[in-house]
């Protein structure tokens, strides 16, 4: 007759609990990462996706056991992420670099994309990994990428070749971390021109703060300000892509032309830049934006495999490091006109 409750339960869990093995070890993975990060000034992002690489090498049966609950972090989770950056906008403090400055990273931002998809395009033979490509440079490193990445329709190809975007990225943003407060000096830049400089031209928040502490604490402040028009630039872009997606749709379903997390985005950021919700829970959703893009890297990066590497097209490298040179060309030009 009826059935036994027991033995229901029993027959859920084998569903579940590949699932909750895979956000559990996702979630520990991030702590682990933001351990790191506090300790050795490695970015969180790029710390969790080492990790979760080693993880992936050293227990590849329970990660793949866990597959479910390791692609829903890859995925939900990271558009959750996405959606709660926009609480990192702020209004007031864009408005309050001038418009010479806003002006000079749009304009730079429009140039560094639109010619970098147009030469990652025939190089790398796939419009969504170019996309990916030239909007991690572009935009805001490894966040850009995800957030271009998460658009597309998912398959592990695109997954494989976004996590060596974000790898490669940044790895380029310590490089120039590093290359670009001598380069300043060496151009007889003021602090005002360096702090655009670096905000405009190197790929993530972090390293836009520690080449600004390497010149002063108030180019610093001012580059990460810098850096936040860019990160302001990533709906036009995705949008963009997003509506490139639907032109060069063949058949079936069309793709939304604004996904949900990017809605999200959008109304985080204007509850954000102007002032509609308390400022303890803008800074309890943006801390939570860290931690959860974090574990959605460290997903990527259980998701990646050795060999996954080995197989990357050296143009992708060749592309990446081109177009970081190409940024810091045009910004050059702009601050120097």
């Amino acid at each position: 007759m009826g059935g036994d409750p027991a033995q229901a339960s029993a027959n859920t869990r084998p569903g579940a609990a590949p699932f909750l093995a895979g956000i559990a070890l996702c979630a520990c993975l991030a702590a682990g990462a933001m351990g790191i990060a506090s300790v050795s000034g490695v970015p969180g992002v790029v710390a969790g996706l080492v990790i979760g690489m080693i993880a992936r090498f050293l227990f590849p049966g329970f990660v793949d056991a866990s597959e479910p609950g390791i692609r829903y972090c890859s995925r939900t989770v990271l558009r959750i992420a996405v959606a709660l950056l926009g609480l990192r906008l702020a209004a007031p403090d864009l408005a309050a670099l001038g418009p010479r400055a806003i002006g000079i990273v749009a304009v730079s931002l429009v140039a560094t994309i639109g010619t970098g998809y147009l030469i990652a395009r025939p190089m790398l033979r796939d419009r969504h990994v170019a996309a990916v490509a030239a909007a991690a440079v572009a935009v805001c490193g490894a966040s850009a990428a995800l957030a271009v990445s998460a658009i597309f329709p998912q398959r592990a190809a695109l997954e494989r070749m976004t996590t060596l975007v974000v790898i490669v990225v940044s790895l380029l943003s310590t490089i120039v971390m590093l290359a670009y407060p001598p380069l300043a000096v060496a151009l007889g830049f003021s602090p005002a021109e360096t702090a655009l400089l670096f905000g405009a031209a190197i790929h993530d928040v972090a390293q836009v703060a520690g080449a600004g502490l390497a010149i002063s604490p108030e180019v610093a402040t001012q580059a990460v300000a810098v850096k936040m028009i860019r990160v302001a630039g990533l709906l036009p872009i995705v949008l963009c892509f997003g509506l490139l997606l639907r032109a060069k749709h063949d058949g079936g379903t069309r793709p939304g032309l604004l996904p949900a997390f990017l809605v999200a985005y959008v109304a985080l950021a204007l509850i954000a830049g102007f002032g509609l919700a308390p400022p303890l829970l803008i800074s309890l959703g943006s801390t939570a934006a860290t931690w959860l893009l974090t574990a959605a890297v460290a997903a990527l990066g259980l998701s990646t495999r050795l060999e996954d590497l080995r197989a990357a097209p050296p143009l992708l490298l060749v592309f990446l490091a081109a177009q970081t040179l190409l940024q810091l060309a045009i910004v050059v030009l702009l601050v120097r006109a």
